[in-house]
């Protein structure tokens, strides 16, 4: 009586000794086997391990890059202001505590900006020559009409003179809208949200008035209709300046305000700090001012 284990091969139970040979391909065959799966699992390990690795990298690629900065576009009863702290930081290291965080997109319109140093900075030159074409492709076309100022502006001397560092005139004529551009920061945003890790505040006053709006990270577009504060230190003064602002406060009363809003977040986060830069915009003219903050 046979038994069949293997195709063209028998085994005869009354003969062991001739079954050796047979026993023997078996045990090959398992070994075979058994040196496949154990190479397998060890190709799973190294893509688990190579997964891993990758990851952990990621993870650190994002924990270099931190919101650290204090931001606030506020209006007032003529215009906007915005202000800034001036620290930059690499993980636990200053690395500037003098850096500009306001960038001038159009001598009306400014952008605040948050989060990568290097997306923020690129984003804004974007935006800026973005800006600069389209007025000229409106300069032509008159988007808006001549008129003949009636305003006369009359400077008034107040306590935070001795702070300004820049003053211009400017024209609202025949320039893009602050919506256009936010709505254009918006869309580049979004499109490279899983690319640009940074969050923005373009504000300004145009022909339809004081102008705030929010991009955050990710491309979320937000009309401001008081004031915004948004970086890692607002989480300690949002309640302050919801406590104390006030709609159409005069120039002199929200600045004193926001100076002690940017000194509150500097005492309370380790990420805000250096100086408190503020820019002043109302339809004829901008003010810059500079403060040393103790």
């Amino acid at each position: 009586m046979n038994l069949q284990i293997l195709p063209h091969q028998s085994i005869n139970i009354f003969n062991p000794m001739n079954n050796v040979n047979i026993v023997d391909n078996i045990s090959g065959l398992d070994k075979m086997n058994m040196d496949k799966m154990n190479s397998l699992d060890n190709l799973e390990n190294n893509v688990n391990d190579i997964n891993n690795l990758e990851n952990m990298l990621n993870m650190e690629k994002y924990e270099d890059i931190q919101m650290g900065t204090t931001i606030i576009g506020m209006k007032f009863m003529d215009g906007v202001i915005l202000v800034a702290d001036g620290r930059t930081s690499s993980g636990q290291i200053v690395a500037n505590r003098v850096a500009r965080k306001i960038t001038r997109i159009l001598p009306n319109i400014f952008m605040l900006r948050s989060g990568s140093a290097a997306d923020s900075q690129t984003l804004s030159t974007i935006i800026r020559y973005h800006a600069q074409s389209l007025k000229q492709q409106l300069k032509p076309s008159g988007r808006f009409t001549t008129h003949v100022r009636d305003e006369m502006d009359i400077d008034e001397m107040n306590e935070f003179d001795e702070y300004k560092t820049n003053e211009y005139s400017i024209e609202l004529m025949n320039g893009p809208l602050v919506k256009s551009l936010a709505k254009a920061t918006h869309n580049l945003v979004h499109e490279y949200r899983n690319m640009l890790y940074c969050g923005v505040i373009l504000a300004g006053v145009d022909e339809l008035g004081s102008q705030i709006y929010n991009i955050t990270l990710g491309g979320t577009l937000i009309e401001i209709d008081d004031f915004l504060a948004t970086g890692s230190g607002s989480s300690f003064i949002t309640a302050f300046l919801q406590d104390n602002y006030k709609k159409n406060s005069t120039q002199e009363d929200c600045l004193k305000l926001l100076k002690k809003s940017i000194e509150y977040a500097i005492l309370n986060d380790n990420s805000s700090g250096g100086i408190m830069r503020a820019i002043i915009i109302t339809k004829y003219k901008v003010k810059e001012y500079y403060f040393t903050l103790h």
